[in-house]
């Protein structure tokens, strides 16, 4: 399994609020999911706006985030940094076997 940082970067985009209300929805599902199947540890907004953090385990990362209606609708991009697992918390040890 490898590891991620993804940093979500906001594109100018033309979207209404309810539009945009609708997309950001679909995101949260999508997410959603990666917590439910155990792939995504965390996952929020940047403080300042204009994007979110993602930490996650994947096999196929480009899978995933093309799957994710932020990317596929054009409301915002991925920079994606993978790591190693040097340390953590005991708490998170489970999650990164």
């Amino acid at each position: 399994m490898k590891y991620y940082v993804l940093e979500g970067i906001n594109i100018e985009h033309n979207y209404k609020q309810e539009e945009y209300a609708k997309i950001v929805k679909a995101h949260q599902e999508y997410l959603q999911k990666g917590f439910e199947d155990g792939t995504i540890l965390v996952a929020g907004p940047k403080s300042g706006g204009g994007g979110g953090i993602i930490i996650l385990k994947s096999n196929e990362i480009l899978k995933f985030c093309n799957k994710d209606p932020f990317i596929n609708l054009g409301v915002q991009e991925y920079r994606i940094s993978q790591f190693d697992l040097f340390q953590c918390q005991k708490e998170l040890e489970k999650w990164f076997k």
